[in-house]
């Protein structure tokens, strides 16, 4: 266990000091809570795509990712299939519906298709899956720095959690979009130069590396599930392949299901959506999101392959296994400087993650309890006489304490859940429910002529019920619980609709196609006129 230099040190150091750096310089131009949350809409192409790649690529990625080449071998390429599946609909479908609606929030759409409660319900279960996913997200910087240095886990957490909470404080969503570009550049150059330094001390190279991979059987796309042989009733078959954590089927499914929510009802990237300043800088800005995904993804990939062969080269000490190889490598194997970049990378990994989903759930907070619930006001747009601009803003940014201290909190929450439950596992375990939840109310809203409120009242309950009993009383595999909770969501939805009656003509009016009808005859008029 090494011990972090001076240069490394003064290097996160210098790190942390520039995110606050570009917070306190956004501050100059905030007078509202518009320019607080949505930065005026003004966001160009090139930050968007880069604040989108950071936002949803955590420090997961950098402490899971490099070893599930061992447990996935190349399945982990399968997680690229749901990409070509989802985006394209997020494209066609989410990103000119939200353009067409200007709202600050994405839920404020459902109290136009349901009503008033599934709005609440929607942004309760937003800010609670955003502040476990936050927290896991937050501890995992803490675990790498404790395997590799012995830094205690807790002063992590307390540290990365009180800058991210005082850099979003004061930025506000154009200090996070821009300190998330930033931390993105890091996070690319970082698993870059881990992957050539990694590549450049394995004898053989690339062509070793291959070998390697073939002869220890990581090029696989299906799941390996060796009990399946002697299986005997069909039932348990079914029941293994069901247990297996991941299958080439539950990837696709899980894959497609996670990057719907993701993109279209995740309000930290609809935020980006919401704050570009037009239709076509959100979709050149989602068009670079993709591609730098795609390339972000295969680099981790080589990097497992990597790093497996480098340690079979040079084995590891007993008491270090392969799931900790890359942290390993960074405290014991990685020049000074070069560690510092990587240890920083990790941060930007994390605390893009949780600095977007705080400014996220603060507009949804700021819109829903305190401009509609509290003052009555039904658009964050509509002008008010009892609130001055400068006490939304002090709300706005009084809720970003406070959510910047629960994710803090649910971060040393999350300690100790991984402990029992092993990485992966238990990052899954926590964000899959709530996946699996949000993007059936949406697509409902959406397409259905039948689904009420009172279908997806009882939808939400019955999804919500199903994937925890999956994942916490069974020994079911955690790659199944988001497609349970989708699918117990909308079959309920649409058993209720049976006997429900159906939504008045005024709520199927906020359905997808009437929505873009209306976009198509409002553009239609203006020529007219123009002509």
């Amino acid at each position: 266990m090494s011990q972090i230099h001076w240069v490394d040190a003064g290097i996160v150091a210098a790190y942390m000091a520039a995110m606050l750096g570009i917070a306190i310089y956004s501050t100059r131009c905030q007078k509202s809570a518009s320019e607080y949350l949505l930065a005026n809409r003004s966001v160009g192409w090139f930050a968007i795509g880069f604040s989108l790649l950071a936002s949803l690529n955590s420090a997961a990625d950098y402490v899971i990712g490099p070893a599930m080449i061992l447990e996935f071998g190349f399945m982990n390429l399968v997680f690229l299939l749901p990409v070509f599946i989802s985006f394209p609909i997020i494209f066609r479908v989410f990103l000119p519906f939200y353009n067409q609606l200007r709202i600050y929030h994405c839920y404020e759409y459902l109290e136009q298709r349901f009503d008033i409660i599934v709005w609440i319900i929607a942004t309760i279960l937003f800010v609670i899956w955003r502040i476990s996913w936050m927290g896991a997200t937050i501890y995992l910087p803490a675990y790498v720095l404790n395997i590799v240095m012995g830094v205690d886990p807790f002063s992590t957490i307390i540290l990365l959690g009180s800058v991210t909470t005082v850099y979003t404080v004061l930025g506000g969503v154009r200090g996070v979009i821009w300190t998330d570009v930033t931390q993105a550049v890091i996070m690319l150059a970082g698993v870059v130069i881990a992957l050539g330094l990694v590549m450049g001390e394995t004898a053989g190279g690339w062509a070793e590396i291959w070998n390697v991979s073939r002869d220890e059987g990581f090029m696989y796309f299906t799941a390996k599930i060796p009990e399946m042989a002697s299986a005997g009733s069909l039932w348990e078959r079914i029941h293994l392949y069901f247990s297996a954590p991941l299958t080439f089927w539950s990837i696709i499914l899980l894959g497609t299901l996670s990057k719907l929510t993701s993109y279209g009802t995740d309000q930290v990237m609809v935020q980006r959506y919401l704050a570009a300043r037009s239709i076509n800088d959100c979709r050149r800005g989602f068009v670079i999101n993709t591609i730098a995904y795609i390339v972000y993804s295969l680099l981790f990939l080589v990097l497992g392959m990597a790093l497996f062969t480098y340690f079979k080269q040079n084995p590891l000490p007993g008491n270090v296994n392969y799931e900790h190889m890359f942290p390993y490598f960074i405290g014991n194997f990685m020049p000074v400087a070069v560690k510092g970049l990587i240890i920083a990378a990790i941060f930007a990994a994390a605390q893009s993650s949780v600095s977007s989903g705080v400014t996220a759930a603060t507009s949804a907070i700021y819109t829903d309890f305190y401009l509609r619930l509290v003052h009555g006001h039904v658009s964050a747009e509509e002008k008010t006489r009892d609130l001055t601009e400068k006490q939304k803003l002090r709300f706005a940014r009084f809720c970003a304490l406070v959510l910047g201290i629960c994710v803090t909190l649910s971060a040393l929450l999350f300690m100790e859940l991984a402990e029992d439950s092993g990485l992966f596992a238990a990052f899954r375990k926590v964000v899959g429910i709530f996946e699996g939840l949000l993007i059936p109310i949406f697509l409902m809203g959406m397409f259905s002529r039948r689904v009420g409120r009172f279908g997806i009242y009882l939808g939400i309950c019955a999804g919500f019920l199903a994937s925890f009993v999956w994942n916490f009383m069974t020994d079911l595999g955690y790659g199944w619980n988001t497609v349970v909770a989708f699918a117990v969501t909308v079959a309920s939805a649409y058993l209720v609709s049976i006997i429900e009656p159906a939504p008045a003509p005024e709520k199927r009016r906020w359905r997808w196609r009437a929505i873009m009808d209306r976009s198509r005859d409002e553009d239609a008029a203006m020529s007219t006129e123009t002509g």
